[in-house]
């Protein structure tokens, strides 16, 4: 990768709409093609809404109003962006055209658009309202230097596809098993969602922390390669369905020197291929953080990549370099789109080094991009207590749980919208929610 450094005065951005299809088709392209914007994270429900505009305090937030409970709460919501000197683009349904005026008149909003409307003309709109912000804010504040600090029941749904999850980090000790395990716990068991984890460190860590044994695993499929003697490595963990890398060094080691010869059956991502058979919506896989084929065959099998760093130094060069091996390090046509990519930010605290904008910035300074935050998970010392009691932290701990949530809720949009359906309160504006495209 060249060594060139990209400009650092992006505009932090969040897309907020109602529903997968119009945060991620419709405003999402025209931003990912353009330079001068980081996207820092998406809401796709008002729970997410709320809780992202408080943990990525954007420059900009882009927002479709049909996302929230009725029009009060998006006015109070932007209204606190203030705090950090954001300032919003609120999209309205054609139905709703005559409040236009009334969101103008909300002191952090610089533009009111009714659908039908061209994205990227909307765009173009807010960099010329967030640079013209930010000109404003460095005359009236001109020693202002830095960035400001920062202080369930069940559903299942319909996925189209099996969601292929790589969660993996180049850093170890970052919390990939701990992420990757109840990801996966809470989809299949939580939330009906059927879902097969794949352990792949050496010594798996799945098996102390879901309390599994260390046989039957993997060696049981390499021993003879094929999907009819597939089943006979899986372990489970009420309905999750887990496979276990080998504990023993010599097989872990045999696997790799069999995958050396290629693609095809006895290779890992012969394994991974055979795995992906029609019965899983997700396939979540805990890739060690060694540079070998445990790691490479996993990354060319993923459709979707979790990148899991702590906000430190050491974290930032490593996720620098997860990117460079997603992004530019495979062949092409195994290259994962920057739309599947995200970063987890794991074991944050006011106390870090980096808040979680700090960390996208710093990357994007090197990289150009930075990949949007799936989570912020906060320090928890409960959690590996927890896991060394065999139970699945996200069982445990509230912030915890929303933090996973907040994962499924990126993911798997419709399982999410399944869970959490905002209430309708009444307000000063009395708007039916009307969703549109």
């Amino acid at each position: 990768m060249s060594e060139q450094v990209y400009q650092t005065n992006k505009v932090t951005v969040m897309l907020a709409g109602a529903g997968h299809e119009v945060v991620y088709y419709q405003m999402q392209p025209p931003l990912l093609a353009d330079q001068r914007f980081m996207i820092a994270g998406h809401a796709a429900q008002w729970s997410m809404f709320e809780t992202n505009l408080n943990n990525l305090r954007p420059d900009l937030v882009l927002v479709q109003s049909d996302i929230a409970p009725d029009p009060d709460s998006l006015i109070r919501a932007l209204q606190k962006i203030s705090a950090w000197h954001g300032i919003a683009i609120v999209v309205l349904p054609l139905a709703h055209k005559d409040f236009q005026g009334v969101f103008s008149k909300v002191d952090t909003v610089r533009g009111v658009f009714v659908a039908p409307i061209n994205w990227t003309e909307i765009v173009q709109a807010a960099y010329g309202a967030a640079v013209t912000a930010q000109a404003k804010l460095n005359q009236t504040a001109p020693m202002q230097q830095s960035v400001s600090g920062y202080s369930a029941e069940r559903a299942s749904a319909y996925i189209t596809g099996t969601k292929r999850i790589a969660v993996l980090s180049h850093a170890g000790g970052a919390g990939c098993s701990t992420i990757a395990e109840n990801l996966a716990y809470e989809l299949s068991v939580r939330l009906s969602v059927k879902t097969l984890l794949i352990s792949m460190g050496l010594p798996p860590a799945a098996a102390p922390h879901l309390r599994l044994r260390y046989v039957p695993n993997l060696s049981e499929y390499f021993d003879r390669p094929g999907k009819a003697t597939f089943q006979a490595a899986i372990q489970r963990r009420e309905n999750l369905e887990v496979l276990l890398a080998p504990e023993s060094s010599l097989d872990y080691m045999r696997i790799l020197e069999n995958s050396n010869q290629g693609t095809g059956e006895g290779s890992i991502y012969g394994m991974l291929t055979d795995s992906e058979d029609g019965r899983y919506a997700s396939i979540v896989m805990d890739v060690p953080s060694t540079e070998d084929l445990w790691m490479a065959h996993a990354s060319i099998f993923a459709n979707t990549a979790l990148i899991v760093a702590r906000p430190t130094l050491a974290d930032l060069a490593a996720v620098r370099h997860t990117l460079t091996l997603l992004l530019s390090g495979l062949k092409s046509e195994k290259r994962l789109a920057k739309e599947s990519i995200y970063l987890v930010l794991n074991q944050y605290s006011d106390r870090c080094s980096f808040t979680p904008r700090s960390f996208q910035e710093e990357l994007s300074k090197t990289l150009g991009w930075a990949p949007p935050l799936a989570a912020i998970i906060p320090y928890d010392a409960g959690v590996p207590q927890a896991q060394d009691d065999g139970i699945p932290p996200v069982t445990r701990g509230d912030e915890f749980a929303k933090s996973i949530r907040a994962i499924v809720n990126t993911l798997f949009p419709s399982v999410g919208q399944s869970i959490d359906q905002p209430k309708t309160h009444k307000g000063i504006l009395r708007l039916p929610k009307i969703r549109f495209t």
